[in-house]
């Protein structure tokens, strides 16, 4: 049994630790470094100044410990992008640069602390050695697939991979330090087509030069008939489950589209639950939301549990999500229901940055539990 409530408090701790790094990085955000107190940290947290330090001795360890999040996250994003490329330099360039875009890694609060401390790390050895060590690692990588792509159009001897490198790696800097002024407002498409449109000027051997309407992805809106949100039913029901086994696999479950289809058309069939499906023009299906029903006791009155939302990638950054949690919203006042309850990963910036901005509340006075049963 002390085992077991050691587990469970190391757990705890565990999730404190994340809760107050995460809030570390809002506060960076909106007061910056120099003003940064443990006070303005705990009160976005949701906690006491004292129960910070009761998981970091101090604000700088707190701080070091978010630096140091961040530069694994980003690390571990690239270690990844790069694996699934494979062998070939053009992939793996292209798959750094989508890793280093990644809207995760990317989100507004992160770029701003990025940024901040970079401009302490002149003055600071432990700053400069983690963001050091990081421009060093992507460099070295982008340096080599230059040479390697030099090579490969057989170039060596007029092109020099260095110059090449600091090019490509002068293009990322930049794009970044857009990000950070634009916020949620910054066009990745835009950003990914001026990137590949400049890897086919100097490279065109390995790449070929995107279709820039194609690239841009406008955005879609009902207004203009490019998108319209259906609750889904029998009709869609393999589209709605091939979105739904996507869902799955977002959330590192094996691809099943046999369990989909099956979970999906239950969900139909016996009014299980609410899917409002979004389309485009030619009916294809881009994404889709899922809501259960149930009932608050305290106010005695029926809510709705919003419990997947789902993009294909295709379609992100373009209105779809936004189109599907108003479609949502609508259905549920409709029903006279008293709110909407949702969850999502503590990591998913994108994703809250969305419902904030659609007027969602993060819950900080009740902690949730679950108990496994399987």
């Amino acid at each position: 049994m002390n085992e077991k409530k050691s587990g469970i408090n190391q757990a705890i701790h565990a999730e404190r630790r994340r809760l107050l790094i995460d809030a570390t990085m809002s506060a960076i955000s909106e007061h910056g470094l120099s003003k940064l107190t443990l006070a303005k940290i705990a009160s976005v947290a949701g906690l006491t100044a004292g129960s910070v330090n009761f998981h970091f001795s101090s604000k700088e360890a707190l701080l070091l410990e978010t630096l140091t999040f961040l530069a694994e996250e980003f690390e571990q994003s690239i270690d990844k992008a790069l694996k699934q490329a494979g062998a070939d330099p053009a992939r793996r360039m292209t798959a750094l640069f989508e890793a280093s875009l990644d809207p995760d890694i990317t989100e507004p609060r992160k770029m701003a602390v990025w940024f901040a401390f970079a401009s302490e790390a002149r003055a600071r050895v432990d700053y400069k050695r983690i963001c050091g060590a990081q421009d060093k690692k992507i460099f070295a990588i982008t340096l080599g697939l230059c040479d390697e792509l030099i090579h490969l159009g057989g170039k060596q001897h007029y092109m020099n991979s260095r110059a090449m490198a600091n090019s490509v790696q002068g293009l990322v800097d930049e794009i970044w330090q857009e990000i950070l002024y634009a916020g949620n407002d910054y066009d990745r498409d835009d950003a990914r087509f001026l990137y590949l449109s400049f890897l086919a000027s100097v490279f065109p051997w390995a790449f070929a030069a995107p279709n820039q309407s194609a690239a841009r992805g406008e955005m879609l809106t009902l207004q203009d008939k490019s998108l319209r949100i259906v609750r889904a039913d029998k009709t869609q029901l393999a589209a709605t489950s091939q979105l739904f086994d996507l869902y799955r696999q977002f959330y590192q479950e094996p691809a099943d589209p046999k369990l989909a289809r099956k979970f999906i058309g239950d969900n139909i069939r016996k009014d299980r639950s609410v899917i409002f499906l979004a389309l485009d023009s030619t009916d294809q299906a881009l994404g889709f939301v899922q809501l259960y029903p149930g009932w608050c006791s305290v106010a005695a009155a029926p809510l709705w549990t919003l419990y997947d939302l789902y993009v294909d990638q295709s379609a992100r950054q373009r209105g779809v999500g936004r189109a599907l949690m108003i479609r949502a919203e609508e259905m549920a006042r409709q029903s006279r229901a008293c709110r909407i309850d949702l969850e999502t990963a503590i990591d998913n910036y994108s994703a809250q940055a969305l419902y904030e901005e659609l007027g969602y509340e993060r819950e900080t006075s009740f902690f949730k539990y679950s108990l496994e049963l399987q």
